[in-house]
């Protein structure tokens, strides 16, 4: 009998399959987790002369952490020294420019002024943003200021420049802001009209290129991340990206301390031989095609989410989606048709009704298979729909961290019935709902703890409620299996990932202590003590015991 290689033991261990934790070990052989035990005899019995035990003592075992909806390949550069993302607790439009003045002038080598985290709502003064405040700061070199939800630029006129930046060019979705003397003040909504921008102010630097990659894998997992979705909705005729070839040199070279899952742009059309070459070019376990990607609506903060009755502080809107219904039925109809899973960005209600209802079709005409669709985000559904979900099949994706920074932010823009299920995760999961947690970053942070800790208190970080009933908060227990067992299921990879089972890939994290003895608010001081991804320790902490 093959003995492990690898032993783990503690006396709590979180297996995402039983609610609470437990004293055991898993063992582990090559990639392949081979037992999951609570005995000493069994311990025992895959102990082998070789066999390397780590006493993890009280600390808590549990499966790597999935973020189920990220930017990865956007959030390299973010992550990296070229973008200053000061800008998420600017007050003003001059608060930002002083911050952003700041950064360009400590980096005068730097020959693109990249930011993000500008959010209007949040001002204290309302002065509105325009590209004269940046042209003063900086004229010579272009300036990229995403907003803090990732669905807006503000840019100087160098910037503008450089995209070609026309107000009479035809957009499928989004809009090119005019000032009061009609022309363009520098900002841009949604990602037709924001595209350009994106692929500017995010361009990593060739030389730094695989430096960069691999400083973000190893901070995502030094986070216990063990797997990321990238939400990169590219032209559908787009080559693969110089980053994505960087990202497949890594894997080949034995360095992709990582799982990436690749989530291409649905397209206009029924013909996929673009992403089925991407499919067919990245196929492993490590890095691979898991699905397509589109937007249905924008967001709420713009008044660009579609709802099903206007806005309380827009009477005269409703937002929009990108595309009509019988565009969505038909790509979701023929991208299920050929494997792929879809999923679809919806933060209004309007969006969610629409998409739920094309999945029902694609339910239908295919006969029922097994796709794993889903919905991203899914602020404010409606509970008939949320129900839905369950009836569907179709994953929630839920950044429950969103909450946190919006507060009472959609209150003011539906009202205090339509947000009866605002981030509605409590509701979802008693409905039998499969929820998936997630960042967005760089929207949000990409440590998981406090997502964790926002999700069981709906609180902020000093411990105020974020909204007037926390009836949606969970345990700890269901939002760790959203982070874990509900990612990989949306992915369709719920038979080799997400729980500690016999068979399953060997990705599995220790904290530096039990979560489950911790207070709410001690949870933010937890850190990871281990990250292991295919039965190898990609990440420990100094006080790491290397075991037996």
């Amino acid at each position: 009998m093959e003995k492990a290689n690898i032993i783990l033991k503690s006396q709590s261990i979180f297996d995402a399959i039983n609610d609470e934790p437990y004293k055991g070990f898993v063992a582990i052989n090559g990639n392949r987790i081979v037992a999951v035990g609570t005995t000493e005899e069994e311990l025992n019995y895959w102990k082998g002369s070789n066999t390397q035990i780590i006493d993890c003592k009280d600390r808590l075992i549990m499966p790597g952490l999935i973020d189920a909806h990220m930017h990865f390949f956007d959030g390299i550069f973010q992550n990296s020294q070229y973008m200053c993302r000061d800008l998420f607790g600017a007050k003003s439009a001059r608060e930002c420019v002083d911050i952003i003045d700041q950064f360009a002038k400590k980096h005068p080598d730097y020959k693109v002024i990249t930011g993000m985290g500008w959010f209007v709502p949040l001002w204290e003064d309302q002065e509105p943003p325009h590209k004269k405040m940046l042209d003063e700061i900086e004229s010579e070199r272009p300036v990229y200021l995403m907003s803090a939800d990732g669905h807006s630029f503000w840019l100087n006129s160098k910037a503008m420049e450089e995209c070609q930046v026309d107000p009479d060019k035809a957009l499928l979705f989004g809009s090119i802001e005019l000032d009061e003397k009609g022309e363009p003040n520098g900002i841009l909504h949604e990602m037709d009209a924001c595209a350009p921008c994106t692929i500017k102010a995010h361009a990593l630097p060739e030389s730094q290129k695989r430096v960069l990659i691999t400083n973000f894998i190893n901070q995502l997992t030094k986070c216990g991340i063990t797997s990321v979705t990238d939400i990169t909705v590219l032209p559908e005729a787009m080559p693969i990206t110089k980053d994505m070839e960087t990202v497949a040199e890594l894997e080949k070279a034995g360095e992709l301390n990582i799982r990436i899952s690749l989530y291409p742009s649905l397209g206009t059309t029924d013909d996929f031989s673009v992403v089925e070459s991407y499919r067919e070019r990245f196929c492993s376990d490590r890095f691979n095609v898991a699905g397509l990607k589109a937007f249905v609506d924008g967001v709420h903060g713009n008044h660009t989410a579609l709802l099903l009755a206007p806005y309380e502080d827009k009477p005269d809107c409703i937002g929009f989606s990108f595309f009509p219904y019988e565009y969505y039925a038909n790509q979701i109809i023929a991208a299920n048709r050929n494997g792929f899973g879809v999923k679809l960005h919806c933060t209004g209600a309007g969006a969610t009704k629409l998409a739920l209802d094309a999945f029902e079709e694609s339910l239908i005409l295919n006969e029922n298979k097994n796709f794993r669709n889903s919905i991203e985000h899914i602020e404010c559904p409606r509970y008939d729909d949320i129900k839905r979900l369950k009836d569907l099949n179709v994953t929630a994706t839920v950044q429950p961290l969103h909450l946190m920074y919006v507060k009472d932010g959609l209150t003011v823009k539906l009202g205090p019935e339509r947000t009866r299920y605002q981030y509605a995760i409590k509701t979802m999961l008693s409905n039998g709902v499969n929820v998936a947690f997630s960042t967005d970053y760089p929207v949000a942070p990409y440590e998981p703890i406090i997502n964790l800790y926002f999700a069981i208190t709906r609180c902020d970080i000093e411990g105020n409620p974020v909204e007037a009933d926390t009836k949606e908060k969970i345990t700890l227990s269901e939002a760790l299996r959203a982070y874990t067992l509900g990612g990989a299921y949306c992915l369709n990879k719920d038979d080799r990932l997400g729980s500690l089972e016999v068979g399953k890939l060997a990705d599995i994290i220790v904290f530096d202590k039990n979560l489950f003895d911790l207070k709410p608010e001690e949870l933010l001081d937890a850190q990871i003590y281990l990250t292991m991804v295919d039965g190898i320790v990609v990440y420990d902490s100094n006080n790491y015991d290397k075991g037996e």
